[in-house]
């Protein structure tokens, strides 16, 4: 009883943790629900083709009226058109740099020409093409659509108009009213068992975690082992003897036990996800040293982060590797319909290049464009730079007498 008053008479003991978790309270939340409830409202620069195909008919201008209405309606600080040909819409699309495409076919002004003057055979048909990319992720394509679709409809309704005011007849008119359907369909389908486009989100939320959750196990783990801290399995609670390694010695035992770790992390995810699961793997050598080293770089960069924060670095890990990680990644919503923040971020955060290397290997058959070299750079680039912090930060540690790990000489060390 005296322990437990004594407890509650020093807020140090208790207040900490509560902060802690109402801070928490507040920040997830703001994280995870202000990054991804308003994806259309936050929608800034979507990248959209706009092809008009050859026509085989001079007989009126009707596709390039419609493409400059279509142009003309959307809203430009959120859309932004990129016009190509269809050969660079298959390259751009095939390698994700365009969300979708506004196709206006070839046999379209023939088309609206066969209206305008009741030729005999078959009714006209006129189709206005919107060329999902489901590659991007299901929540792409239905921002792709929720913007295009509304749009385009408009635009025929109008066109309709303006050509059933020259119509000579009843009939003639009654068909122009509706001068051109909209058919939306993907341009690739995505093969079966990827998740409508989030498998790779997925995959990736896997390896940050085999490498964020690996590095917050191995951490006390290993730390029992030397006699830092005891091992508590159950009620069983065991306490080894000491052996003192400096910060450094034990951060690269911790690292080489990741890097072992790694591979075989890497195997057995995706021997569950291709083989158990029926995923589509097109290219296993390459996605299993993409993963082993995704793995091993998050790994070391978290266990950096707890040699040199301690306590704290499960809270820094968390969001560092997790929470901001996740919105930033482009893996299920699109960085352009994400707030500005996550927008600037982007480039910092390890989930990204992940995506884009997962996305290019799973889904885009590694193509030139499709940033899987870029982001075997970036991923080469957060392990060496947290393999170079941690040696550099538990050195500098080494050096201050206060700062030892030893349990004897840590009370008596000069402050």
């Amino acid at each position: 009883m005296k322990v437990t008053h004594r407890f509650a008479r020093h807020p140090g003991t208790w207040l900490p943790p509560l902060v802690v978790m109402f801070v928490l309270a507040i920040a997830l939340p703001a994280v995870y629900l202000g990054g991804t409830l308003d994806p259309s409202g936050n929608l800034k620069d979507f990248p959209i083709a706009m092809v008009v195909e050859p026509q085989t008919s001079s007989a009126n201008n009707a596709a390039n009226q419609v493409r400059t209405a279509v142009e003309a309606a959307v809203n430009h600080d959120a859309i932004t058109f990129v016009p190509m040909t269809v050969d660079e819409e298959k390259e751009q699309m095939g390698s994700g740099k365009i969300f979708g495409a506004v196709r206006i076919p070839a046999n379209f002004n023939a088309e609206i020409a066969r209206l305008t003057t009741d030729s005999a055979g078959p009714p006209a048909h006129a189709v206005l093409h919107l060329d999902t990319a489901p590659a991007s992720g299901a929540l792409s394509s239905g921002l792709f659509t929720g913007q295009l679709a509304p749009v385009v409809a408009g635009v025929s309704a109008q066109f309709g108009k303006t050509l059933a005011a020259k119509a000579t007849t009843v009939s003639a008119a009654t068909a122009l009213a509706a001068p051109f359907t909209v058919a939306a369909a993907p341009l690739v389908p995505l093969a079966a068992h990827t998740g409508l486009g989030t498998s790779v989100f997925y995959y990736a939320i896997v390896l940050v975690l085999l490498g964020f959750v690996g590095a917050s196990a191995m951490h006390p783990i290993i730390d029992s082992a030397i006699g830092f801290q005891p091992s508590e399995m159950g009620p069983k609670v065991r306490r080894r003897g000491y052996t003192h390694l400096s910060r450094l010695h034990t951060l690269l035992i911790k690292w080489s036990v990741m890097l072992l770790a790694a591979p075989l992390c890497a195997a057995g995810l995706q021997f569950v996800a291709g083989t158990l699961l029926d995923m589509p793997i097109p290219a296993p050598w390459q996605l299993f040293l993409f993963s082993t080293t995704t793995i091993a770089a998050v790994g070391i960069g978290a266990l950096t982060v707890f040699a040199m924060f301690g306590s704290l670095g499960p809270l820094i890990n968390m969001f560092f590797f997790i929470a901001l990680a996740m919105i930033s990644s482009a893996g299920t919503i699109p960085l352009e319909a994400t707030p500005a923040f996550f927008r600037a971020i982007a480039d910092i955060e390890p989930m990204r290049p992940i995506v884009t290397g997962l996305r290019s290997i799973l889904y885009y058959d590694s193509a030139p464009l499709s940033g899987l070299e870029t982001a075997w750079v970036d991923v080469a680039i957060i392990g060496a730079a947290g393999a170079l912090i941690g040696a550099i930060a538990t050195s500098l540690f080494d050096r201050v007498p206060a700062f030892t790990r030893h349990p004897q000489l840590a009370g008596n060390a000069p402050a």
